[in-house]
């Protein structure tokens, strides 16, 4: 999504009364229906790959470098990435400045990445780091709570000084951020598989399809209206019709844009019946909001756990690693061609195995069967 400020209205003054009268305001909602379009991936192919130890700081970590290491290994081997179109960002001294995980550096190259995006590209996103929480302050989050990472430059190094400690509040990436740099830009049919191995990570992009295989049960909320036949076959071609809905909201002196009426939704697939269901959570207690995060591209987020969940620094096989990023490389090294919903078994059943307590989650920017053979 683009934002464009356009020049301010001059100000209405009431003569007998030298003060500044506030206008009334204007709002205008539009809705479009868009087809959006499963990626085959055939296209050009990026990644970006993040890792942060923090060796710096009183909150270090040990596996994000090897998680980083062994992730561009593994996609330039299984999935035809060149080293050419893929950037890492750790920070280590022996990298240029321009390589470290500063926030200023990790947006500049999520610019990089997404940039000239086309139909059917894959592009690929993995994080691996401290995640966390923040309490909401524009109304689009249920639990009052906006996701979060965590560049190098957002944790204070050990003994800062007062000033160090001040400088490091805002360098927090937020969904909010995230989303519209990672997701915003992307065209109709473009892939991103984001892969986010940190803590409070379940709906760190902000989709509103997310999807799970675990319990069989729903997860909460109310059901949807029944998908009829020819939604339900537009979904095994891989193609669909979202209603895109956008609201702008002028008031005086500036242009406001919010968001509205977001849907979040939940699939479970039922083992036992194979039945699919759509879910809406109850959104009591929040506020009108002023525009669903459905996309056309094609965004599929793997995260480490739920929004309440911790996920775990971990050491697999003598190495420092994330938990989620050694069970997905190590589901994917077991089977290259899974479908999601064996993809999403398979990282749930070797963290279980090893006795992690986290569930990593799968949310999508569209509708998507879990059927579907997983392609990067």
């Amino acid at each position: 999504m683009h934002f464009h400020h356009s020049k301010e209205p001059e100000p209405s003054v009431d003569a007998g009364n030298p003060v500044l009268t506030v206008e009334s305001s204007l709002e205008i909602t539009t809705t479009t229906r868009q087809e959006w379009i499963s990626s085959n991936c055939t296209g050009n192919k990026k990644a970006l790959l993040i890792g942060i130890n923090y060796s710096e700081s009183d909150s270090s970590l040990d596996g994000c470098h090897s998680d980083v290491s062994r992730m561009y290994k593994f996609i330039t081997q299984t999935y035809g990435f060149s080293e050419e179109n893929i950037v890492v960002l750790k920070d280590d001294n022996k990298l240029d400045d321009e390589f470290q995980p500063t926030k200023a550096n990790i947006l500049y190259w999520m610019q990089w990445l997404v940039k000239d995006a086309q139909t059917h590209d894959s592009l690929l996103f993995h994080y691996s780091g401290h995640g966390g929480q923040r309490t909401d302050r524009d109304g689009d989050e249920i639990d009052y709570n906006d996701e979060c990472i965590y560049p190098v430059d957002s944790i204070p190094v050990t003994d800062a000084s007062d000033e160090q400690i001040q400088a490091t509040r805002h360098k927090v990436l937020i969904d909010d951020e995230l989303h519209l740099h990672l997701v915003s830009p992307l065209p109709v049919g473009a892939r991103l598989t984001a892969i986010f191995d940190s803590c409070h990570s379940g709906s760190v992009l902000d989709l509103p399809f997310m999807y799970s295989a675990a319990s069989g049960r729903l997860k909460e909320g109310e059901f949807l209206a029944e998908q009829d036949a020819e939604k339900a076959g537009e979904m095994r071609k891989g193609r669909g019709v979202l209603a895109l809905e956008k609201t702008e909201k002028w008031k005086i002196k500036e242009k406001v844009f919010e968001m509205k009426d977001v849907l979040e939704a939940t699939k479970d697939i039922l083992h036992e019946t194979g039945e699919k269901l759509f879910v809406e959570k109850d959104a009591k207690g929040v506020e009108q909001l002023e525009k669903r995060n459905e996309s056309l591209a094609d965004i599929v987020l793997i995260s480490g756990c739920k929004d309440t969940q911790t996920s775990a620094d971990a050491s697999e096989d003598g190495v420092p690693t994330g938990a989620l990023s050694w069970a997905l490389m190590s589901t994917l090294k077991d089977n290259s061609e899974p479908t999601y919903l064996q993809l999403l078994d398979g990282i749930r059943e070797k963290l279980k195995r090893e006795r992690y307590d986290q569930l990593p989650q799968l949310s999508t920017g569209h509708p998507m069967d879990l059927s579907t053979i997983f392609i990067a």
